[in-house]
């Protein structure tokens, strides 16, 4: 996997999770990984990048997480040097079943956003969202999971530049809507 460039125009770079070796899909997508043409980035090298990418707000969004999750989302919150750091979650009721991680991530967020809990009848979400001020973005399927860090393919695309103000828009509105 590659460096994440930091770059001041558009760009868009394919994000994945891999399942661990041996893995067929690895074999079958090592022979173009190693083209000049092909760049494939770990999710967690990702999520990190925008972590120390945000200045002013950074923002998880997913509908669900775990035990690992909370520690990695943790860890991603306190290495930020944003100021605003929001975890938007469909039930915030899964923090506290995380125990002490639980604790740690709701200490590490400035915001936890219920949108949708417990109540299914309520409007929810399945988005996975992590941003960065409004400058970059991952959109994906990786929820804050250990099978999302580890053994599942996830995929996502991780976008800077303008195409970021959708996304931008469509979390200041799930905010907004939260409350």
């Amino acid at each position: 996997m590659t460096d994440i460039p930091v770059s001041p125009r558009a760009t868009a770079r394919l994000v994945v999770t891999m399942p661990p070796a041996p893995s067929r899909l690895g074999d079958a997508l090592a022979a173009d990984i190693a083209s000049d043409y092909v760049a494939l980035t770990r999710t967690t090298d990702a999520f990190r990048h925008l972590a120390l990418l945000a200045r002013e707000r950074f923002t998880i969004m997913v509908p669900y997480i775990d035990v690992v999750g909370a520690e990695w989302a943790s860890q991603l919150f306190e290495e930020t040097a944003a100021a605003e750091r929001i975890f938007i979650v469909r039930d915030a009721s899964q923090i506290s079943s995380c125990g002490q991680a639980g604790t740690r991530l709701t200490r590490a967020a400035t915001r936890i956003i219920d949108y949708g809990g417990a109540d299914q009848s309520n409007e929810t979400f399945h988005a996975k969202i992590v941003l960065a001020d409004g400058i970059a973005a991952y959109v994906g399927s990786a929820n804050m999971l250990r099978r999302s860090m580890s053994t599942n393919l996830e995929c996502g695309m991780l976008v800077e530049g303008p195409a970021v103000g959708a996304v931008r828009v469509l979390v200041n509105a799930v905010a907004s809507m939260a409350g």
